[in-house]
């Protein structure tokens, strides 16, 4: 490569941009009439797409945003540990004057507002899922039944809850609700601390009081006002008796105030 080729290749780029001189423009031009070599360096040139690089950001830029990331990350963390410790010490409070939602009840509020929120939703099948049919069962062992009596409970138990609960649920079910607060209600045979949820709800059309007594094992009972002869609320939360009745064999009649068994 001579000295003139040297010159022309270095002039090449200003030349294909527009922006060189008109004296080098037209050496450059006179010199690609005569020289193959820059002429076809330049048509490679032309041929290949431009290479765009991107303007590298700041080092102080990038440190600078690096800091305020990291704050940011430190006081989001900082909000979230404080929220922590503020429902500690919520809950420590409520344990330690025996009210409200606290470190032994938290299970049972949760398990309760599930329990609230399927039958609201009319999911009876889940919501009986709830159930504490184990104690139930042990319970009508104890003083009822024999084992024998008791082999299908928990299918016979699911469809006394369904059939009571679509009885509801056809006159109007359970519409919105509002939950009021948890109590402690008493403490059952194994000793065992049961809970009673209250809610505020909107029961076949009419605002009631419905509460859910709740154990470690499960929804015991619930239910509102009302009579068991025509409101579906109160047929449906004594759903047990039915079944009872249904093992018995027999039936309350509300005129007679006493059980009629069939075989009598």
């Amino acid at each position: 490569m001579n000295a003139n080729c040297e010159i022309i290749e270095d002039l090449l780029p200003l030349y294909a941009d527009g922006v060189s001189s008109a004296q080098s423009r037209k050496a450059v031009e006179q010199h690609m009439l005569e020289c193959e070599k820059c002429r076809n360096a330049f048509a490679q040139a032309q041929a290949m797409p431009a290479v765009h690089i991107a303007p590298q950001q700041p080092a102080k830029e990038k440190a600078v945003k690096n800091v305020f990331r990291k704050i940011r990350m430190r006081w989001l963390a900082s909000v979230l540990a404080v929220a922590v410790v503020i429902g500690l010490l919520f809950l420590g409070w409520n344990q330690y004057h025996s009210r409200g939602i606290h470190y032994t009840n938290i299970h049972e509020y949760k398990m309760g507002k599930q329990f609230m929120q399927l039958l609201s939703e009319g999911k009876y099948e889940k919501a009986y899922k709830h159930m504490d049919i184990a104690g139930l069962k042990e319970a009508w062992l104890k003083h009822w039944f024999d084992e024998a009596k008791l082999t299908n409970l928990e299918a016979d138990g699911l469809a006394k809850f369904c059939e009571y609960g679509e009885k509801l649920e056809e006159a109007g079910g359970i519409g919105h609700y509002e939950y009021i607060g948890i109590s402690m209600s008493g403490v059952d045979d194994d000793g065992k601390d049961v809970y009673r949820l209250e809610f505020k709800a909107s029961i076949c059309g009419k605002l009631q009081i419905f509460h859910i007594d709740v154990c470690d094992d499960g929804i015991r009972r619930f239910g509102g006002g009302g009579s068991f002869l025509d409101d579906p609320l109160a047929q449906f939360s004594i759903w047990t008796e039915y079944l009872w009745q249904d093992y018995a064999g027999c039936y309350f009649d509300p005129e007679l105030k006493t059980y009629v068994y069939y075989e009598e």
